[in-house]
């Protein structure tokens, strides 16, 4: 096929004139110099239509095709719009799904993968919203093949983990990328603190995001929870989800409140720090702080203090 020499610049012109900036252009071209060649009425134009009629406004798919202009080389009807159909019957709702096509739409061409994968996971129970949040966090997963995402569900399982039970999908999550390498030095560090296999698989599965935590975090999540407060090892292997608060902002703040409470004697009974850590931000203000009405002003500055110092 003898190629157009003015078809590059009528590209060009095409995607000025319906709104695209310079610098989206740019990279569309960069990425995916082939789209010069492409059919403006065949091709492009079938394409940008389709996405403004999901939602995209011009400036939101300029900035959408700047990072995967590969879209427009798929076939429309074969592969693109069938995927966000498929995305569509998950759950995703018209109003959530410009925002979800802006994370995931680079595997808009992948639709005979996303189906099998889609019906794969759901299988195992993971439906609904699940299924769209798991689609959200892991992407990659609905691009392949089925054998990995049965090894995947398999060790899932091997940590204890159900068919069918809601938490399947966030050990989905956490057991992609995690070595069996990682997992060993993980168990390691929880017997370092006295926690046998067992207490650790059951920390897992009530929070398996513990086992993409940084070391070094859940490290000093021991040290202050055990050490500090000293809660008895029962405790974290109960309530495990204690340790994913953020340490700074949340678990230090609220654990100097406590002790300000008990020394300034304005406390009945000593609460529950565990359940003081669990409660929302507002909560926790108004419970442990605002409460105290004569109090309330030195309370709020020491409380803020302390989550602007951090660690210190």
């Amino acid at each position: 096929m003898i190629r157009c020499p003015q078809q590059p610049f009528t590209v060009l012109n095409y995607f000025q004139q319906i709104g695209f900036t310079e610098a989206h252009i740019q990279l569309m071209v960069c990425r995916t110099p082939q789209i010069l060649f492409s059919d403006i009425n065949k091709t492009l134009k079938p394409k940008v239509e389709y996405f403004q009629r999901l939602g995209f406004d011009i400036s939101e798919l300029g900035k959408f095709l700047s990072s995967k202009s590969a879209l427009l080389t798929s076939s429309l009807n074969k592969t693109l719009a069938p995927s966000v159909e498929t995305i569509r019957n998950i759950g995703c709702n018209e109003k959530d799904l410009v925002k979800l096509l802006q994370r995931i739409g680079w595997i808009l061409p992948s639709h005979k993968k996303i189906v099998r994968s889609v019906a794969f996971f759901q299988s195992y129970g993971i439906i609904g919203s699940q299924l769209l949040y798991l689609l959200k966090r892991q992407p990659l997963l609905f691009t392949k093949q089925e054998s990995l995402l049965q090894n995947l569900v398999s060790r899932a399982v091997n940590l204890g983990f159900h068919v069918n039970s809601r938490m399947l999908v966030h050990a989905i999550v956490v057991v992609h990328g995690l070595s069996t390498e990682a997992f060993e030095r993980r168990l390691k560090l929880n017997q370092i603190y006295g926690f046998s296999k067992e207490e650790s698989l059951q920390m897992f599965r009530r929070a398996p995001y513990l086992l993409r935590s940084a070391e070094e975090r859940v490290k000093f999540g021991f040290e202050f929870f055990l050490n500090e407060v000293m809660l008895p090892k029962s405790v974290l292997v109960q309530r495990p989800m204690i340790l994913l608060y953020s340490m700074e902002d949340r678990v230090i703040p609220r654990y100097r409140i406590l002790q300000l409470l008990i020394s300034e004697n304005l406390l009945k009974k000593n609460p529950s720090f565990v359940e003081m850590l669990e409660m929302r931000e507002d909560t926790f203000l108004k419970k442990y702080i605002l409460k105290f009405r004569h109090n309330a002003e030195t309370l709020l500055m020491a409380y803020e203090v302390h989550r602007l110092e951090g660690f210190s």
